[in-house]
């Protein structure tokens, strides 16, 4: 009994362990975790396995319809292939038969062409679903870096408006400086708390929503290993857009989504046109004759007319054609004709898109270079603000400056210093966004330039 609680007991403090162990995630990391965990993942994945699935066993067109039917009657004093009566009783008929029915028109090879292209639609659909959650992955990463950082300037901040704090407390004590500086700094000291509460209440909710997204335990503890810090790049959108625009995404499926719907106008044109040519094929092997003097006859008892018969056999081949899908305005004409409507809807869609995602590209260009020219400025504006807080700080110490001076100089500092790491992400999100409009990767944009 005492070694069992003991393996309980280690066992407990073993996964007690496991759980308390901190996980550092880097950017890689986390990717690799999304494709292994992420739910959404997996069930695009069906959508992809079942159109291969489809695309693979398309042959089974080409399968006839088997079927087995059988029948019993009952019949009151049947008539014998004599013409004469035949027995007074009634009499039960039996029979047994095996059909194979099969449909063939110049429409299967476009049918055939359908399930290729809906595979080649849905590697199209899964490979977006993936790179959107890649993006969004990596935007949530650096966003929950952004909001540490953010969060160790404020606290950077609070830890010196305590001492600050304490520091004028003794001053006070000691009667160099009035009362109400005491509450200046007070008010300053408390009235900081509040938005780090708020900012680590948001740090620790994306936090969460990131361990769902790639599929670790919220209980969990995290912690992420990264840096705002990346290299500014230039770019010339006209060749950005003549090299890469046609790898975007969101236009490959819809490029694949207008050539499925004209095959799929080729296909139900071929239907409504062209002849159908049917190939059937049925045989009846067993038969109770109820003719039959005797059932329990040997020779009569599974026999359709000649004694010791096998049954009957039967091919049949017919050739249909829908005369009524050339009269104006039949349900197959009108079908086509909104078909045609909605290719052509679909190709102005597909230039408009083309010439939003130029604009995109555009607007996403203009933007990164705004971005990288605000850096240069907040880091200098920083570096200023850090020497101004230094010499009003000294000022304050030797009595030329006020303690409000001193506050406001850190201000300046803090929110130089957090303006920083806030343009650092925006940059960041911008060439996240520029791949996956373009579905290349900055390293891939820069191997040819």
């Amino acid at each position: 009994m005492k070694k069992v609680s003991l393996l309980i007991i280690v066992s407990i403090l073993s996964l007690t362990s496991v759980f308390a162990e901190t996980v550092t995630i880097d950017i890689d990391t986390a990717l690799e975790l999304l494709h292994k965990n992420n739910i959404n993942i997996q069930a695009a994945s069906f959508d992809v396995k079942i159109a291969e699935r489809n695309k693979k066993t398309v042959w089974n067109a080409f399968l006839p319809t088997l079927g087995v039917t059988a029948g019993t009657a009952l019949m009151d004093n049947p008539l014998g292939a004599t013409g004469f009566n035949g027995p007074d009783e009634p009499r039960f008929g039996f029979d047994v038969s095996v059909s194979a029915n099969l449909i063939i028109n110049y429409a299967l090879g476009a049918g055939i062409k359908n399930y290729r292209l809906l595979y080649e639609a849905g590697e199209i659909s899964y490979e977006m679903a993936v790179k959107g959650l890649e993006m969004n992955t990596k935007i949530q990463f650096y966003s929950l870096l952004n909001l540490e950082e953010q969060l160790n300037i404020m606290k950077k901040g609070i830890d010196l408006a305590e001492k600050r704090y304490h520091q004028v407390q003794e001053n006070y004590k000691n009667g160099l400086i009035p009362e109400l500086d005491v509450l200046r700094t007070q008010v300053g000291y408390e009235s900081q708390k509040p938005g780090y509460s708020n900012m680590q209440t948001q740090y620790d909710n994306m936090l969460l929503g990131f361990k769902v997204m790639l599929g670790i335990d919220r209980d969990q503890d995290v912690k992420l290993e990264g840096s705002l810090d990346t290299e500014t790049y230039s770019f010339d959108q006209d060749e950005l857009i003549s090299r890469f625009l046609g790898k975007s995404l969101s236009l490959k499926s819809m490029n694949k989504n207008l050539e499925v719907l004209e095959n799929a106008k080729s296909m139900t044109a071929l239907y409504a046109y062209t002849p159908t040519l049917a190939l059937g094929y049925s045989l009846t092997p067993m038969q109770l004759n109820p003719w039959a003097a005797d059932y329990a006859a040997p020779t009569e008892l599974w026999n359709f007319n000649e004694d010791g018969g096998i049954g009957m056999g039967m091919f049949t081949i017919g050739l249909s054609f829908s005369l009524d899908n050339y009269i104006p305005g039949s349900k197959k004409s009108v079908e086509i004709s909104n078909m045609k409507d909605q290719i052509r809807q679909l190709k102005l869609s597909l230039r408009e898109s083309a010439l939003q995602s130029e604009v995109e590209i555009i607007n996403t260009i203009a933007k990164l270079e705004n971005s990288v020219e605000q850096m240069e400025a907040n880091k200098l504006n920083v570096e200023l603000a850090r020497k101004a807080y230094e010499m009003t700080s000294e000022a304050y110490q030797l009595g030329t400056k006020e303690l409000l001076d001193v506050e406001s100089a850190q201000n300046d500092l803090l929110s130089a210093e957090a303006k920083v790491l806030g343009e650092q992400f925006t940059y960041i999100s911008g060439l996240l966004n520029l791949e996956y409009t373009l579905n290349t990767s900055i390293e891939e944009i820069l191997e040819n330039k």
